[in-house]
């Protein structure tokens, strides 16, 4: 790729070239030097550099070079632009859009504003929109305007919709339109040629097409043809006080809608809709929607049409190339990274690849004119450069024999480190940051590539990165067109591109013709020691085992020459000292690692544990946060469950929901009816099973989830309904009982029961927007029956409705633990109360089967306390063994992971409290191993902070929305805080400042 300049060994009077040394004969004990072998990928792309670098050599020099440096630094520019810089066509901010209602009156204002969209489709079945928009513009006196301007769309959902056929009118006389086109927008500037003062009209008439789009319908989840249109386009910054929308289809196409047209108008957030039916009057063979609207309404507003069809309605065309450069452009410096990621790779293996040696050597005893450092550097070696070093420092001839012995213990303890993963970062940071590597490049033993292909590498990847910030940035305000958006990710990841390629580029470092020979006589070297053994019967001074441990695996040359070296010295444990001063063994390389894992741990723990005081699920259904749910109301409610046991032995619950409901179709989208049951206790699965859902004796399709212990079920019905009508939901519970500790008088054996726990409903249901009348906001009248299977009734241990023990009253509600209210006795314990309740209770034991039901009604005083301070349902508890299904492990199981988030925090601030303690009382002692690198230091300075940190995000997560009194605060809190004051207190103790002397 870049030329290499001819090195001065290359030149006559130096090493022979290549060539001479393939006409050379080799010595019958040579070694063929091995040929690089490229792959094809590699060799293509690495070609293609070279290509480039030649022809801009060719076409220019340092003017070129200054040329190119100067175009990545405008790159880099751009990015930092879209960085720091302003937003490019922002949205409207709320101050902006407010602001502009108080300003109205300075530009022309239209009186009423009608737009009438006849739709049909052409031969080949694609929408065709002919459009006439009726401008009834007011211009006050101190107005100077000339006319107006209207903006239109040209790019719609990836479709090009192509405006044409334009023509206007001003009062009834044609005028010039002058036309002006951007990327998405066409904008129509109407002048008169004159001041318009008072009232004119403006009439527009154009052609649009493919105006529909795929989309997926929220209320049933199928996919539809849409035409959902803005008629004020892109731009209205007028306001108005008249809006009439008519949009006209022919028959075929009114057959195909899935529901009927809606028409909306909004300003900021206020705004409404209806749903609308075709005029009377409506052309034969057409049908005609309007929506109008005579109240005043500020300056960019949005008004549109809502039109749903069946999928295949519409042929839909390709999408516009601006539609790939808006989806995918924000991905394209991403893109040019992991390209030139590749490029960068190919160029270090095969055009900043290694110069050719001979092509043979051969075995050498006499080590090169280098030192061992150079030599590491020139095999790419850092491992064992020390030990090389150590090594070359024993005399070869002369010296005292105690110097010998002593550096031979020097050598052995680098002979115990080379090759162990504790050493090597320091042994790879005397490698990159030593002056060797800057010697070999002095020495011409190594070049630093030059020319056009290596300035982009290191300027253009910074400069794309920037941009792709930027980008991200700039998106932060509009809306995502790409397919997959993930900003944090996109931003991490260029990061990453860009650091290796610039790191790739910078240090690369081939071999000179020079270094590339020096390579062989290391190597041959290295072959001698192979065969003789070098590394296990020594000398260990002699010169070449110094290069001989540079060529074999560093970790098996430390391990062979200290055994050589222990037996020269006639110590067995002359290696086994082998960390340098300050340098980690392995446990303290295990504790580091252990102490940086704490807060990932911590945080992976709270994603996957459910929160302990968080005993109240989601209520999705309740709090009508689904699509189509916010304005259905039920105004009664009759549940009916019945428990017998299947043939496998499990209990099963039948259940029967039938709700009196209204449904309102003043909202956007389309009613919709959801409940939610339990379907998980003590983490065993009850098997719930949705069967059917009927609206008016009609099955209506609905869908289920399952999150949290919850399942959630929520109709899917596709026609819009209103009034008043009655739901039937049909449910099972396949395996209805779950194992459960006693409570009771059998609590003490804690022998586990078979429990059967039917919440009808879950707690919250009085006070859910669901339940409330919106006039009288009165809960609905709700009855609740069970029916039980007589011979399993009779052996129940416990049964009855579900309530809590309320009868401590220093207790906080939050610990009243769960009981029942016998079957019979509801009316008796809520007469203890001191309001009377609308509630009735009857209780049939000798009925065929058993029945029992009680029925709740919104009185002055609510509903009672017992029966809703928790679900709405009955529990019956049964001996172990009574069915199949209940699952004792998982039930202890459950029990553990209640107490794991308490036991990981109290485990982290012990920890923490402990290692602060002891740093503190030995600092204040001076004690030197609270001073000194060690293990302890290591728990000072990173185990006690990662465990503190852990424990305060368990701590916080765990308390959540746990009222200000829960004991959990201090029992957790003051260890913490005790935790936070020692640490700091040995940290300050334990400074270098008072280490003794």
């Amino acid at each position: 790729m870049t030329p290499r300049p001819t090195e001065p060994d290359e030149a006559s009077g130096g090493a022979a070239s290549p060539a001479a040394d393939a006409s050379q004969t080799p010595p019958a004990d040579s070694i063929r030097a091995p040929l690089p072998r490229h792959t094809p990928l590699w060799a293509l792309l690495s070609g293609w550099l070279g290509g480039l670098e030649v022809w801009l050599r060719s076409h220019g020099g340092r003017g070129l070079r200054r040329g190119i440096r100067v175009f990545w630094a405008a790159i880099a520019a751009v990015g930092v632009w879209l960085l720091v810089g302003p937003v490019v066509n922002a949205p409207l901010t709320l101050e902006q859009i407010t602001s502009s209602a108080s300003n109205a009156t300075e530009t022309w204002i239209a009186r009423k504003f009608t737009a009438d969209y006849r739709i049909d489709r052409d031969e080949h079945g694609r929408l065709q929109a002919q459009v006439e928009e009726r401008i009834e513009a007011f211009f006050p006196d101190d107005v100077e305007e000339t006319g107006i301007q209207r903006v239109l769309a040209t790019e719609y959902q990836g479709h090009d919709l192509d405006p044409s056929g334009i023509s206007v009118t001003l009062d009834a006389e044609p005028v010039e339109v002058r036309q002006q086109r951007d990327a998405t927008t066409l904008t129509l500037t109407i002048d008169a040629g004159e001041v318009l003062d008072g009232d004119h009209e403006f009439v527009l008439r154009y052609h649009l097409q493919d105006l529909a789009y795929l989309a997926v319908d929220e209320a049933t989840g199928a996919e539809t043809d849409l035409l959902q249109w803005d008629v004020f386009g892109p731009s209205w910054p007028q306001g108005f006080s008249g809006l009439e929308m008519r949009v006209s289809i022919p028959d075929d196409l009114d057959d195909a809608l899935i529901r009927p047209p809606r028409g909306n108008l909004q300003w900021l957030l206020v705004g409404g809709g209806e749903w609308l039916e075709p005029e009377a009057d409506s052309e034969p063979g057409w049908n005609t929607y309007v929506a109008e609207n005579d109240q005043n309404i500020p300056p960019h507003a949005n008004a549109w049409f809502t039109l749903r069809f069946d999928a295949g309605t519409f042929a839909m065309p390709p999408h516009t190339t601006w539609f790939f450069v808006q989806t995918f452009g924000p991905l394209l410096p991403l893109a040019l990274l992991v390209a030139a990621v590749l490029f960068a790779f190919a160029a270090r293996g095969v055009a900043w690849a290694d110069a050719r040696g001979k092509p043979w050597f051969i075995a050498r005893h006499d080590p090169p004119d280098v030192t061992p450092r150079i030599a590491a550097h020139v095999l790419g070696a850092p491992r064992a450069a020390e030990l090389a070093e150590e090594l070359d420092r024993l005399p070869w001839r002369r010296g005292s024999d105690k110097a010998v012995q002593a550096q031979r213990r020097v050598a052995a303890r680098a002979a115990g480190r080379a090759g162990r993963l504790r050493d090597l970062p320091r042994a790879m940071w005397r490698y990159w940051f030593g002056s060797e590597r800057r010697q070999v490049v002095d020495d011409r033993i190594r070049r630093v590539p030059r020319g056009f292909v290596r300035d982009a590498f290191l300027a253009g990847p910074p400069a794309i990165m920037l941009v792709q910030w930027g980008l991200v940035r700039q998106l932060a305000h509009h809306e995502k067109l790409t397919i997959v958006w993930w900003p944090t990710a996109f931003v991490l990841v260029s990061t990453v591109l860009a650091t290796i390629i610039v790191w790739i580029a910078a240090t690369s470092r081939p071999l000179t013709r020079r270094g590339a020979l020096l390579k062989q006589h290391l190597l041959g070297v290295g072959v001698y020691a192979e065969r003789t053994q070098l590394l296990d019967r020594g000398p260990s001074n002699d010169p070449a085992l110094a290069y001989g441990v540079l060529v074999e695996d560093p970790r098996s040359a430390g391990r062979r020459v200290a055994a050589l070296l222990e037996a020269e010295l006639d110590d067995p444990t002359a290696s086994r000292t082998p960390r340098a001063e300050g340098a980690r063994g392995r446990a303290r390389w295990l504790l580091l690692a252990a102490s940086v894992l704490l807060v990932p741990a911590a945080i992976t723990m709270i994603s996957v544990v459910p929160n302990p005081l968080d005993h109240r699920p989601a209520t999705p259904a309740y709090d009508q946060d689904l699509s189509g749910t916010l304005w259905t109301t039920v105004h009664s409610a009759d549940i009916v469950g019945e428990l017998t046991r299947a043939d496998d032995g499990r209990a099963v619950i039948d259940v029967t929901e039938r709700y009196d409901v209204e449904f309102d179709d003043s909202s956007s989208r389309v009613p919709q009816f959801a409940m939610h049951w339990r379907d998980r206790v003590d983490g065993q699965s009850l098997g719930l099973r949705v069967s059917s859902v009927e609206v008016d004796g009609e099955v209506v399709p609905f869908a289920t989830e399952s999150a949290e212990g919850v399942t959630l079920m929520h109709t899917r019905m596709d026609g819009i309904r209103s009034g008043a009508a009655e739901v039937v939901v049909r449910y099972e519970l396949e395996s209805a009982a779950v194992a459960a500790p006693a409570s009771g008088a059998a609590a003490g054996d804690g022998t586990p029961v078979d429990r059967v726990r039917w919440a009808a409903l879950m707690d919250g249901w009085t006070s859910a927007g669901l339940w409330r009348d919106p006039d009288t906001h009165d809960f609905a009248p709700t009855r609740v029956e069970f029916r039980i299977d007589e011979g399993l009734l009779a052996s129940a241990t416990e049964s009855g409705w579900i309530t809590r023990d309320f009868s401590d009253a220093d207790a906080e509600a939050r610990d009243w633990p769960e009981a029942v209210i016998p079957f019979g006795d509801v009316e008796t314990t809520i007469r203890q109360d001191l309001y009377a309740y609308p509630v009735e209770e009857r209780a049939e034991p000798s009925a065929d089967p058993p029945t029992f039901a009680v029925s709740i009604e919104d009185g002055e005083s609510g509903a009672p306390l017992a029966l809703h301070v928790d679900d709405l349902g009955v529990r019956l508890d049964f001996p172990a063994g009574t069915f199949a299904g209940p699952d004792v492990d998982r039930m202890r199981q459950a029990g553990a992971l209640v107490v794991l988030p308490f036991a990981v925090a109290a485990a982290l601030e012990a920890i923490a409290l402990a290692i602060g303690l002891v740093g503190a009382v030995a600092g204040w002692r001076r004690r030197r191993f609270a001073f000194r690198p060690g293990a302890f230091r290591d728990l000072l300075t990173w185990t006690a902070p990662s465990a503190l940190l852990a424990a305060c995000i368990v701590f916080f997560w765990i308390l959540g929305d746990t009222a200000g009194d829960d004991p959990v605060i201090p029992a957790l809190g003051w260890p913490l805080l005790a935790g936070v004051a020692t640490w700091i207190t040995a940290l300050v103790l334990t400074r270098r400042g008072r280490a003794p002397v």
